[in-house]
């Protein structure tokens, strides 16, 4: 009679025990999915800068698949910059036109997290005479990525 008694005991218990580990996987569940549905998934912080090293105006036009960033005009020296977050698919991809008053200098892809996501958390662009130089992480080792089309 005391075994059945300590096996009634000893199934009470576990019943219990598993009836809290059910509760409290619910309860995160739960909470999780709120968290979740206030601030998706945010891939890590990418920063990006164009300057401008010509001796003309330079107008830029900006976007990406969710944002137009606008139309701005850079002098020699000014810069444009944002911020983003690199979305959960790696497929985030922004791309710039650039105009010298009426001459087309060419649309170019400025971010595309396939080639940039690991080149730099802090991409640097200089449009200079001979075209759009990128810069990485490493700020003193810059790349012609394209040449001007006129």
């Amino acid at each position: 009679m005391i075994n059945s008694s300590k096996i009634n005991l000893y199934s009470y218990v576990c019943s219990i025990f598993i009836m809290s580990i059910v509760v409290i996987s619910l309860i995160c569940s739960e909470a999780l999915q709120i968290q979740q549905a206030k601030e998706p998934f945010r891939g890590h912080l990418t920063r990006v800068t164009i300057q401008n090293y010509n001796d003309y105006l330079l107008a830029i036009h900006c976007k990406s698949r969710d944002d137009d960033l606008g139309f701005h005009i850079l002098a020699k020296g000014e810069l444009f910059g944002w911020k983003f977050h690199v979305n959960f698919r790696y497929s985030t991809l922004c791309f710039c036109g650039f105009s010298q008053r009426q001459i087309n200098k060419g649309v170019f892809i400025i971010y595309v997290a396939s080639r940039d996501f690991y080149r730099c958390a802090n991409c640097t662009w200089k449009a200079e005479k001979d075209g759009f130089h990128g810069y990485g992480d490493i700020p003193t080792r810059g790349y012609l990525f394209y040449n001007w089309l006129n």
